[in-house]
């Protein structure tokens, strides 16, 4: 078995290379990892040890090649020449196909066998040694005709859980895409709901779902795993394997030992005008997401699915929108019309606004104000009060929408924390709270409001400070801020970092700012970097796929060179970093 820990680092070596490109220090590397591993164990390896073995045998079981024969039918029943003793399981399903008229050579004449068209599906409820049922799902059969599972590689959407390990999940998924049976499909869609993945995978075009869950039991992993038919959602296979830790922690001393190099972005792109914000949304309902920019009075679109031209970004102008400066950009279908709104917060004059922007006929409409801050948090709208002499005023509470925008509950959160403070996090049976605190110090709350940790230094401050107003210039009343998105995913919260060009003097810029995160082990938060030297200062960032954007300023907030070529100084740049490497 050790000798297959080392093939596993050697392994996600290669990958990452592949990924990411070689380097002269990575390629010294490349050819001496190889040799040590040799040096250091002689063990051979076999496939079978493979910790993933038995769930993919339970998986390639569904999907083995099979031809057969309907030999008699009673109803939606047909019983077929093939059993147990040829592979055949419950819920398998086979293609029903029939003989239509011989195929001939044009030239020679010679019979090369016999056109076949697809009559249905085929649905085995009852395996027998010799012969199986099955019931007729779609079409109609006669006795002859063949039945088959064929060669062609299935199109497997594979869908992890958001508190599976991502290492291990990883690894599984690895597995299953090089036994060369599954054409593997990956989708951005967050969810925990079967239906909801199964109707995402009809959109991609998948025959079938595997819904993987990853949990910890008893000092051992444990890959738990639902197969779904895509066309009707019936649930055909449920396991439970168990798995040798090792193989998350592997992965993971493996990621640490090349982070020098997995950090460096996909892409960058200097974008042609001054963005401060962003997000991701499917603005017309076709189930594509854009990427959106917000400056200070306007928007930019980017279609991520049909453009990698960034020069291009069409520039939406707001009808009568003026601003001193936007505060949040965020977005959701509250409405549930399949279209997603834009939420732009923002203060003017020393008052704050929320409006919401919906796409309607190629045009953006105002269809919504509120005199206070908006969010999306987890797919529902929160709202706060705003008051010059606090910044934020009142409870957090949630909208609901019926015939417009209404206000609702207050959350249950603790005390003086504000609408962009918090996020949750969800480690069953018990829902944290991560806040921010005025100072960028992270705390951490259990469900019943007590704080269990905080961190040891802060996050380096936020961008949008504003001072309280007070009645006399003789009295400061301190000041309120905007903080910086908090994620979570994969069991792991996501927050920026920046470093200050001198310490203790944030007031000359920072240096370069970091991705951090934060995993809660039971006891503490245990802090690591995901992103590590981004250039300048991070102005906005989000995660969406397998991909994070990252929006930076250049130091200073300008780029003295430009001045000299007589060019913007105040564009921003847009990092796109692959969490291929990072998460998995």
């Amino acid at each position: 078995m050790k000798g297959y820990h080392h093939l596993r680092l050697f392994t996600i070596f290669k990958r990452k290379v592949r990924l990411y490109g070689l380097k002269p220090l990575i390629f010294l590397l490349y050819l001496i990892f190889p040799i040590t591993l040799i040096l250091s164990n002689t063990t051979s390896v076999n496939a079978d040890e493979s910790p993933f073995k038995n769930a993919v045998d339970e998986t390639l079981m569904y999907f083995k090649p099979l031809k057969g024969t309907i030999i008699s039918i009673e109803g939606k029943k047909a019983k077929i020449d093939l059993g147990k003793k040829h592979g055949v399981k419950n819920d398998m399903r086979f293609t029903i196909f029939r003989e239509q008229a011989p195929f001939k050579h044009p030239v020679t004449k010679e019979l090369l066998g016999n056109l076949e068209s697809i009559i249905g599906k085929l649905h085995i409820i009852e395996a027998n040694e010799d012969s199986s049922i099955g019931e007729i799902i779609e079409g109609n059969a006669n006795v002859g005709d063949k039945i088959r599972i064929s060669e062609i590689k299935i199109n497997l959407l594979f869908y992890q859980s958001n508190t599976s390990d991502w290492y291990t999940a990883d690894s599984y998924y690895r597995e299953l895409k090089n036994t060369g049976r599954f054409n593997m499909i990956d989708t951005s869609l967050d969810t925990s709901d079967p239906n909801e993945i199964i109707k995402e995978a009809k959109r991609l075009n998948a025959d079938v779902v595997i819904y993987v869950n990853i949990q910890e039991k008893e000092n051992k992993i444990a890959l738990i795993q639902d197969l779904y038919w895509v066309t009707d959602g019936y649930r055909f296979g449920h396991s439970e394997n168990i798995i040798e830790g090792y193989v998350s922690k592997e992965a993971k001393f493996a990621d640490k030992f090349y982070k020098f190099y997995k950090e460096e972005p996909w892409l960058d792109i200097e974008l042609p005008f001054s963005a401060k914000l962003i997000t991701i949304a499917d603005l017309n309902g076709d189930k594509k997401q854009e990427l959106i920019f917000a400056t200070d009075n306007d928007i930019g679109v980017h279609n991520l699915y049909e453009s990698k031209d960034y020069e291009s970004i069409e520039k939406i102008s707001l009808n009568n929108f003026k601003a001193d400066e936007i505060l949040w950009l965020d977005s959701i279908d509250m409405n549930k019309n399949g279209r997603d709104e834009i939420i732009l917060t923002f203060i003017k004059d020393k008052k704050v606004e929320s409006h919401i922007y919906e796409l309607n006929d190629k045009s953006i409409s105002l269809i919504f104000k509120y005199p206070g801050f908006l969010r999306n948090l987890n797919g529902s709208l929160i709202g706060q009060e705003y008051s010059p002499s606090n910044g934020f005023e009142g409870p957090v509470f949630n909208f609901i929408y019926k015939d417009g925008y209404k206000k609702g509950d207050a959350l249950k959160i603790p005390e003086n924390i504000s609408i962009y403070d918090f996020i949750y996090i969800e480690i069953p049976p018990t829902r944290y709270i991560l806040t921010y605190d005025e100072r960028g110090y992270l705390n951490l709350y259990d469900d019943s409001g007590r704080r269990i940790w905080k961190s040891k230094e802060s996050s380096g401050g936020f961008l949008k400070t504003f001072s309280k107003s007070s009645p006399t210039v003789m009295v400061e009343r301190g000041e309120w801020s905007i903080k910086d998105r908090l994620f979570f995913k994969s069991s792991e919260a996501l927050f920026v970092k920046r470093i200050p060009l001198l310490n203790m003097v944030k007031g000359l810029g920072y240096k370069n700012s970091q991705i951090c995160k934060l995993y809660w082990n039971g006891l503490t938060m245990e802090e690591s970097t995901l992103i590590n030297n981004i250039s300048g200062n991070v102005l906005d960032y989000l995660i969406s796929g397998d991909k994070i954007y990252v929006l930076s300023s250049p130091f200073l907030g300008f780029k003295p060179e430009k001045i000299l070529k007589g060019e913007n100084p105040l564009k921003t740049t847009l990092y796109i970093y692959s969490l291929k490497g990072m998460y998995y």
